[in-house]
């Protein structure tokens, strides 16, 4: 086991394309990371730095206490396992599992030792004996964990492993590769696109975004504590509701502007947030979590008030989904929408989430409750947030 450390870590490809920018992270002695962020973001490229698959244009890499920015990957002690799974068709489980540690020429009596202790790891010791054609892809992915496992690494590297399985197969996988990692104590890095399944399996998230690293931080901090409107945007599902407004400071109050409407917050929110003041008068994005946003005839004590027409209402059983319009101006993350035809891309201008208690029908006039002590802010002209 080993801790991992990347120093302004940079990918530039040929034609001055750059993939990876200048990314710093210090990674714990049997941490769980997961490199999150939409395609292209260069999270697949950080990792295969890491691996060594991909040069590193300037910056420095450390495993454990050695520099591996120029060691040659087999040199490293990481074990990867990719989204292919990347088995040999004509061998049985057994000899898959085995075969890093046969080209390492390990004696013969420590490779059946090894590979039966992983199978036990895994749950795959009644497979041992058949060919990856005769296995499910949950177990093939399982496979191809044992083939990294029994290696002992310092460091799992995972890019992707679960994206060739169905929805339901992945939530099962998800919790499997969970408790082995727990087991094991091995230093993993994990790299998926899907934010739920980050926020779900990692001791702490790092989120990117045009090769540039946004924020890296335990799931709940990122979903409580955003540091930019990307972060609050990518995550969450759904994502949170984002929308230009300005403030004004009265004696005893705080107004928050939602289009012709406003709620207020009490001056006590300024202690958290002292660098609200200066933005007082300016444009701004206001944010707000869908989770804080109620039905209002089901929350007669909490919350703001506002009117607010149904538009659409997405009942998931537990909960109702409910597409809002409150009138306010859309932001994307990444900046104001002005362009009246992309406004028409952007969807329901405002979400919240009904407990199926709720009455409230498409078409229908209705008064919602927010609470205020969740709502974010930030610089209509940098993204970031305004907080101290």
């Amino acid at each position: 086991m080993a801790t991992v450390e990347l120093a302004e870590l940079t990918k530039v490809y040929p034609g001055g394309v750059t993939a990876v920018n200048a990314m710093s992270l210090s990674i714990d002695d049997g941490e769980f990371v997961v490199f999150v962020g939409p395609s292209g973001c260069g999270k697949s490229t950080a990792l295969r730095m890491v691996a060594g698959l991909e040069e590193i244009s300037s910056g420095t890499l450390r495993i454990g206490n050695a520099d591996m920015t120029k060691v040659h990957p087999r040199d490293r002690d990481i074990a990867m396992v990719f989204q292919n799974y990347a088995l040999y068709p004509h061998l049985t489980v057994r000899k898959n599992i085995a075969y890093p540690l046969k080209l390492s020429k390990t004696p013969k009596s420590e490779i059946d030792e090894r590979v039966q202790r992983t199978a036990e790891v895994l749950h795959l010791t009644e497979y041992l004996d058949r060919k990856p054609a005769a296995l499910s892809g949950g177990q093939r992915q399982r496979v191809a964990m044992g083939r990294a496992i029994v290696r002992e690494p310092a460091v799992f590297l995972m890019d992707e492993p679960l994206s060739n399985l169905d929805a339901k197969l992945r939530v099962y996988m998800r919790s499997e590769i969970s408790r082995i990692q727990q087991d094991l104590g091995v230093t993993t890095v994990y790299v998926t696109h899907d934010q739920v399944e980050a926020m779900t399996m990692g001791d702490r998230v790092a989120v990117l975004n045009g090769g540039v690293l946004q924020q890296v931080a335990e799931p709940s901090v990122l979903y409580r504590q955003p540091e930019n409107m990307f972060v609050a945007g990518f995550v969450g599902s759904p994502a949170m509701n984002l929308f230009e407004s300005e403030i004004s400071i009265g004696d005893a109050a705080i107004a928050v502007e939602m289009a012709d409407q406003t709620v207020e917050m009490p001056l006590s929110f300024l202690d958290g947030c002292p660098a609200l003041r200066a933005h007082e008068g300016r444009r701004l994005v206001c944010g707000i979590r869908p989770d804080d946003v109620y039905d209002a005839a089901l929350a007669p004590e909490g919350g703001q008030r506002i009117s607010a027409n149904v538009q659409l209402l997405e009942e998931l059983g537990s909960e109702i989904v409910a597409h809002l319009d409150i009138g306010v101006q859309r932001v994307e993350a990444g900046g104001p929408t002005t362009d009246a035809d992309d406004s028409e891309d952007l969807g329901s201008a405002f979400l919240g989430r009904f407990a199926q208690q709720s009455e409230a029908r498409v078409g229908q006039r209705i008064e919602i409750a927010i609470d205020v002590s969740a709502l974010h802010f930030f610089d209509m002209a940098t993204g970031g947030v305004i907080r101290a």
